[in-house]
């Protein structure tokens, strides 16, 4: 018996064969694959096999950091020299056309050939520069990018950090831009600031950080068709004057140098009311667009999570929205679960279109997003809390309002303040306002005695 169950045993063994699943792959699963590594991970790819050798030289993305190799090391000088002709390598060994590159540096020795490498040959839509402060100090920032080094047509978006900027003449006829962002970036004045936005006609989000060394007048924002708008100014710069049509997103995100009167803002897109006399305070004006393809507002919810407009304290939001859209609603939430401000929130809601809440009537609604929402869950979820809601162009006696004021009260979303602004209407409105106000007001809970419901 136990011959047999050793040949039984014997018989049933199957050996397995030393197959290499992964490398059998099409190259578009391994670039997936290889998306989950730095890009430094997968350039080492390179010498597991010769299937391997030049799978990553088509990857859309690629990230190149100096500060890694900082780490063991405090000689940056000493880095930059090993690192830089490895980095330069790299960038001229791939393969194809970059959907994005990010370089961080210590170094402008080699930054011109790269640009022009992934500018130029390798036609990068989306570029991120930048530049760190080593032993060259900030003596050395100051950058002569080469003439015209950002107006090829493949390049769509530019960010550019720690950089000081001698001229305007890199950005020359950018028609091709329509993102820029310049952080912590400065000039000799104004002027050169000026230029750059002038020449980036095409320019739908624009995102400065920006100081001049002496003062030589105001930056000048005139883009018209610009969405999104994040200004901070250091330095001597003189003031800011802001023209833009169809601007629907503005963040002030530092308390401006300049006083009140050197804000000028041209852009009947926006609407606030409390927010206006300081507006040189951080805040966020936004207006919630019911385009379809909303740029701004992928740049501010989809990309950046909110992170690109929150850091003010305290925090101060104007919104307008039109509650009969069903897509501006769903916006709305999504920019109020964005907004996570740890300490509070003032917040001011301009309802949109109330002459047609008052005077349309019922039955003549032609809107694409005729249903509106019930409010069955709360909004914009559970959690979310704002110390003082400022509401403008609440009719009374408009169904789509009061749900949505309603259920801001049941869910207390509202901490102590809810003032409802009622000047402006026809004495025939403001006894259906009072009388909406006295049933929001009977809406309290005991536990909700710091909450108080005014107009004003």
């Amino acid at each position: 018996m136990e011959k047999s169950s050793s040949s039984s045993s014997s018989s049933s063994f199957v050996p397995i064969e030393n197959v290499d699943w992964i490398s059998t792959l099409p190259n578009d699963l391994l670039l997936v694959i290889l998306s989950r590594l730095s890009t430094e991970e997968a350039v080492r790819t390179s010498v597991v096999s010769k299937r391997w050798e030049h799978v990553w030289k088509h990857m859309s993305h690629i990230a190149l950091d100096m500060r890694k190799k900082v780490t063991s090391s405090n000689n940056t000088l000493d880095v930059t020299k090993r690192v830089a002709p490895l980095m330069t390598k790299i960038i001229n060994n791939h393969r194809g056309h970059l959907e994005s590159c990010v370089i961080d540096s210590y170094t402008n020795g080699m930054l011109n050939t790269w640009i022009d490498s992934l500018t130029g040959v390798r036609q990068t839509k989306h570029l991120t520069l930048r530049r760190h402060v080593g032993e060259e100090k900030w003596q050395n920032s100051c950058r002569d990018f080469p003439q015209n080094s950002f107006s090829f047509a493949s390049l769509t978006s530019l960010s550019l950090f720690s950089y000081t900027l001698r001229t305007s003449h890199s950005f020359n006829d950018c028609q091709n831009l329509k993102t820029l962002k310049l952080w912590v970036t400065f000039a000799s004045e104004a002027g050169i600031f000026n230029r750059i936005l002038a020449s980036c006609p095409s320019l739908e989000v624009l995102v400065l950080g920006v100081g001049c060394f002496k003062k030589g007048g105001p930056l000048k924002i005139d883009n018209k068709r610009l969405k999104l708008l994040k200004v901070s100014a250091y330095g001597e710069m003189e003031g800011i004057k802001v023209t833009s049509p169809s601007l629907h997103i503005l963040a002030i995100d530092e308390v401006l140098p300049c006083e009140r009167y050197n804000f000028d803002l041209t852009s009947p897109g926006l609407q606030f009311s409390r927010f206006l006399a300081r507006i040189s305070l951080p805040h966020v004006s936004y207006n919630i667009s019911k385009e379809e393809n909303c740029i701004g507002h992928e740049e501010y919810v989809i990309k950046s999570g909110g992170a690109l407009l929150r850091k003010s304290f305290p925090a101060y939001m104007s919104v307008s929205v039109d509650l009969m859209n069903a897509r501006e609603v769903s916006r709305l939430r999504q920019v109020l679960l964005a907004w996570t401000h740890p300490i509070r929130l003032e917040l001011e809601i301009i309802f949109k279109l109330l002459a047609r809440y008052i005077y349309v009537e019922k039955n003549n609604a032609h809107r694409e997003e005729e249903a509106s929402p019930k409010y069955k869950e709360p909004f914009p979820n559970a959690e979310f809390r704002v110390d003082t809601l400022w509401m403008y162009n609440f009719s009374g006696s408009s169904e789509e309002e009061f749900a949505f004021v309603s259920c801001l009260v049941r869910q207390k979303t509202v901490k102590r303040r809810m003032m409802i602004k009622t000047t402006g209407f026809p004495e025939r409105n403001k006894l259906e306002i009072e009388t909406a106000v006295a049933k929001l007001r009977a809406l309290k809970t005991k536990d909700q005695w710091e909450l108080t419901i005014n107009c004003f």
